[in-house]
């Protein structure tokens, strides 16, 4: 693996930590990604680019490129590229990282890049008057003064290219200005390209408007490249190869942590969860698993497997983007597109599929080679609820507390305190709380179905929503330890007219004429069809109906 500490029982790791050389000094747990680094420094091009998700390693990767154009080879002691590399030679390296800025401003904007250029001005003896907003023309400067000194061409490592843009999307006229800014900045990678050895360029999305995709015609795009589909994040092998001791000793941590409820973990059920909780990720038709590294290295350091990953944001923006096209979240799971449209530049965000893509909330899932389409879906647990507490509170953030009412009835039901048809009378006073503010604005059956699926997965319910047949799609399925309930529901506009299963009806008999529980023919427990009819006039469940599918 690389990294100084041999004892299983001394793992550092560094949370975080975005500095090769620090990660290496200290020997922190580092996965070995640098063949993949000999293998794009030794082609015959120049410019590359890269967009990954958000906590994916992007970071990291530039400082290593940093690293070893400076020529450190000390650093790379143990890694693979410390034999491929003969010469280690070293190159003057211009490191621009984006990421750390605010940009909701003109001046803010300024400041910030003014600051980044300022900070490679010094470390190239840079000290004559300059224009301060002329970006071309100071680094064009610093690429030249870079290479009179020295002697060689010049490497430029921009971190988060997108990263003014993003922060701007929402403001259309703040990001006009942006764009025109970032574009002086990066217009000289082109006009430089006698002096330049190596470019390389991160980020989350694709902005087309800038000079720096069309003036760099031969910049060659990694981001569905299969020879680079792992070179941000850890890969199942990488896993079980070089992080096989952090498993180990998360393995025994868990144990330590869930002795009380006489829980106990295998190796391989750690393993499991791990891979349930933060694999799926994949980047190319050679669908190579790849994990979220944030979330792994976290889940070492704490000794707990848990939610890392969205902790570090939310997607409301994205979610009001979904409400305003009418998609829904249980649509996500098994979108199928263009790989076109994924990449699509993300320079007005009216279309969230690319945007969800690009931040690492859906994945690609399969490929269709004979239509050219791919099909999307969440990447792993963490995500999946994730997203669903984000579309959940975006929707009833009016609603404070409903999630514990419907969550503490879901844990009854689970001990078996209450039956099925309580907890429907929950859901029935749930649904009728639910503010005006919220229905009234999206009075449909899909909008009481999404929050009700949102809702369970909130709970840590095993809940799947729109899940196919061969004739059909199933509103929810919801497996619980002893029973299987397929879930149906209908929108009736007329209030029902007495008690009874009779409004109730037309949902159980799709489900039975559509035959959906022969997709669960094989398993043991008993499957019970469900139908809830949902009154428009009073705004909760109207009827309802349960018929045992099978004992």
């Amino acid at each position: 693996m690389g990294t100084i500490r041999k004892d299983r029982t001394d793992r550092g790791y560094a949370v975080g930590v975005q500095m090769f050389d620090r990660i290496r000094e200290q020997g922190s747990v580092y996965v070995d990604k640098t063949t993949y680094i000999y293998k794009m420094v030794t082609t015959d091009a120049v410019n590359f680019f890269l967009s990954r998700p958000r906590r994916f390693g992007k970071s990291l990767l530039v400082d290593t490129l940093r690293c070893y154009f400076e020529g450190r080879k000390e650093l790379f002691e143990g890694l693979a590229i410390y034999n491929l590399e003969k010469e280690w030679k070293k190159y003057p390296v211009i490191r621009l990282d984006l990421s750390n800025g605010k940009y909701y401003d003109e001046k803010l904007v300024h400041s910030t890049i003014d600051f980044i250029l300022e900070q490679q001005e010094r470390k190239f003896g840079i000290t004559e008057p300059k224009a301060p907003e002329n970006y071309e023309n100071r680094l064009s400067r610093l690429i030249q003064a870079a290479h009179e000194q020295t002697g060689e061409k010049v490497v430029v490592l921009i971190d988060e290219y997108d990263a003014p843009m993003l922060d701007s999307i929402t403001n259309p006229t703040l990001q006009d200005a942006i764009r025109n800014k970032i574009r002086n900045l990066f217009s000289p990678l082109k006009a430089q390209s006698q002096y330049l050895r190596f470019v390389f360029l991160t980020g989350i999305s694709k902005f087309s408007q800038l000079s720096v995709f069309s003036e760099l015609n031969n910049l060659q795009q990694l981001t569905f490249n299969p020879a680079y589909e792992a070179i941000c994040g850890i890969t199942q092998e990488e896993l079980l190869t070089q992080m096989k001791p952090d498993i180990e000793l998360l393995t025994e941590n868990m144990n330590r942590l869930y002795r009380r409820w006489n829980i106990h973990y295998t190796y391989d059920d750690i393993v499991a969860k791990l891979k349930h909780w933060y694999d799926g990720y994949h980047f190319s038709k050679e669908m190579t698993d790849v994990y979220c590294p944030w979330s792994l290295v976290n889940a070492f350091a704490l000794g707990d497997i848990m939610n890392f990953w969205f902790s570090t944001g939310t997607p409301t923006m994205l979610v009001d983007v979904m409400r305003q096209h009418r998609i829904m979240m249980p649509q996500l799971e098994g979108f199928r597109t263009s790989i076109d449209r994924m990449d699509a530049p993300t320079e007005r965000i009216t279309d969230p599929i690319p945007v969800l893509f690009q931040s690492g909330y859906l994945t690609l899932k399969d490929y269709d080679p004979f239509d050219g389409e791919w099909t999307l879906g969440f990447p792993n647990e963490e995500v999946y609820r994730g997203f669903a507490r984000s579309f959940y509170n975006y929707y009833m953030e009016q609603y404070v507390g409903s999630q514990d009412t419907v969550g503490n009835a879901f844990n009854r039901l689970r001990r078996g305190a209450i039956s099925f048809e309580e907890f429907i009378q929950v859901i029935r006073k749930w649904y009728a709380g639910i503010p005006y503010s919220i229905t009234d604005r999206n009075q449909n059956e899909q909008l009481y179905q999404v929050l009700l699926y949102a809702v369970l997965v909130a709970c840590n319910a095993d809940v799947h929503a729109e899940e196919q047949t061969s004739d059909g799609r199933m509103d929810i399925v919801l497996k619980m330890q002893d029973a299987i309930y397929i879930l149906e529901l209908k929108y009736d506009k007329t209030a029902a007219v007495g008690a009874g299963p009779v409004p109730a009806r037309k949902a159980t008999q799709q489900i039975l004429a559509k035959d959906y529980a022969v997709k669960f023919a094989s398993d043991e427990r008993p499957i019970w069809a469900v139908g809830l009819n949902v009154s428009a006039d009073r705004r909760t469940i109207e009827s309802y109906e349960m018929v045992k599918v099978k004992s």
